[in-house]
């Protein structure tokens, strides 16, 4: 006989054990924010065309030994949320047999803003998080309102563990951390478009 742990509320306190316990659930996206379960649901459309979209402009772009991958669970040994999915992050090619990816292994970690309360997750709660846990390149496009989609860049301050924010850009941007990337922001929302 098998024993079955059920799943813990949202919002109600979990260990990192309890939650490396959890059954595995592809319908909700599951992490732990300042000692509590997370529970949300898996992105709208809006959200994962951005994420898909995103990806098809990275990957080309990145050395070969580096890819972009789609809300990979992150282990986060530094705070109170040490369990988190960003929307995209950067890493190296060969981590196919890690069950999470590690901070030091993680050159970008990107979040997709696409509501309000996900905004203030990602600008404020996940900034200082992500900084505390030494991920050096940061970004959050925010695509809340589709006309006017937005990059936002932090940049770890290494002596501080602080992000150096950069304003929010938008339309076609171009950055040279942590590689050179030029990233079309209206190209990642919208219906698809014929070549």
């Amino acid at each position: 006989m098998t024993a079955h742990m059920l799943p813990i509320p949202h919002g109600q306190p979990i260990s990192v054990r309890e939650f490396d316990a959890l059954p595995i659930d592809t319908s909700h996206r599951y992490e732990i924010e300042n000692g509590l379960l997370l529970v949300n649901a898996r992105p709208a459309p809006p959200h994962s065309r951005a994420i898909k979209r995103l990806l098809v402009q990275l990957d080309p772009q990145l050395p070969p030994e580096w890819e972009a991958f789609a809300e990979l669970e992150a282990e986060l040994p530094k705070g109170p949320s040490p369990r988190r999915v960003p929307d995209v992050v950067v890493a190296p090619t060969d981590i196919d047999d890690q069950l999470r990816i590690r901070p030091e292994q993680i050159a970008l970690a990107i979040e997709i803003a696409s509501s309000d309360e996900s905004a203030v997750r990602d600008y404020s709660i996940k900034a200082g998080e992500y900084a505390a846990n030494g991920i050096e390149h940061y970004w959050v496009i925010d695509i809340v309102d589709l006309e006017s989609v937005g990059l936002t860049v932090y940049t770890l301050d290494q002596d501080a563990r602080e992000y150096r924010i950069t304003p929010r850009s938008t339309g076609i941007v171009r950055q040279e951390a942590p590689f050179p990337l030029v990233i079309d922001l209206d190209a990642l929302v919208g219906p698809r478009r014929p070549d």
